[in-house]
């Protein structure tokens, strides 16, 4: 509900920024802007068991905790459009700075960390011309910064993964780049020739992801953990957009 809050109130004022422009407005060429906005992200452990909370009832078996991330993101897209009487077609790369972690512990004593530092993607667009407004679709390729780190600390019982007679105290952290696939859509406003306002909303899917932590300082094998990520991502856009848009492109 917060998120299609928060992007109901951007299409709104993306609407409201937009003026009329006399004749028609051409949509067609390069551009380049930056974005702003937030983010939230979920990570999971497919084929564990469902984390359960302590005490773990007899005869239970727990799965690791599955963290919810979120935070502010920045960034940058570059891109090129043709508009074909009302249809615009469209190619975009864009790259967010994101700021995003969470530390779970679960019953063995083990804490466990995750960062997302930033994620890009390389899209195609769709949309439809109504005057200085364009509404779209937009759908790619999709890659993401991640890191992962696991550690036990002093004093954990002897019955646990950090006792001192199994992996005892440790911190491994591996860093990784992952990558699936995006989509969402979005309205853009025209609110020059050559200036550009957009809301939009994205959701990226990554494939598994392993994350190999060794060993221990005692030689204990601490082999890899699983993870799947997905983010969703609520953005405003400023573009500037190269060359004259006033006339619509020609019919060939």
């Amino acid at each position: 509900m917060l998120r299609a809050g928060v992007l109901g109130a951007a299409i709104s004022a993306i609407l409201m920024a937009g003026p009329a422009m006399a004749g028609d407005f051409n949509w067609s060429g390069a551009y380049l802007g930056i974005h702003g906005g937030y983010s939230w992200a979920d990570i999971d452990y497919p084929g564990a068991p469902p984390y359960v909370p302590t005490p773990i009832p007899p005869g239970v078996t727990s799965g690791p905790p599955r963290p919810s991330l979120e935070g502010g993101l920045v960034g940058g897209q570059i891109g090129y459009n043709f508009q074909y009487q009302s249809v615009v077609f469209g190619v975009e790369a864009d790259w967010s700075f994101a700021n995003m972690d969470a530390t779970e512990r679960d019953g063995n004593f083990i804490t466990q960390s995750y960062e997302i530092n930033g994620f890009g993607s390389l899209r195609g667009r769709l949309g439809l011309a109504i005057g200085n407004f364009l509404p779209y679709a937009t759908g790619g390729w999709a890659w993401a910064d991640t890191s992962f780190n696991q550690s036990c600390g002093a004093g954990a019982p002897g019955t646990t993964h950090c006792s001192p007679a199994r992996a005892g105290t440790y911190s491994k952290t591996d860093d990784q780049t992952v990558d699936g696939y995006v989509y969402g859509g979005g309205v853009e406003a025209a609110l020059s020739e050559n200036w550009s306002l957009r809301a939009e909303y994205l959701r990226y899917d990554f494939d598994k992801q392993a994350y190999d932590l060794g060993a221990s300082p005692n030689g204990f094998a601490l082999g890899s953990k699983t993870l799947e990520h997905d983010i969703e991502v609520v953005r405003a856009a400023v573009s500037y957009r190269f060359g004259e848009h006033r006339a619509p492109a020609p019919l060939k």
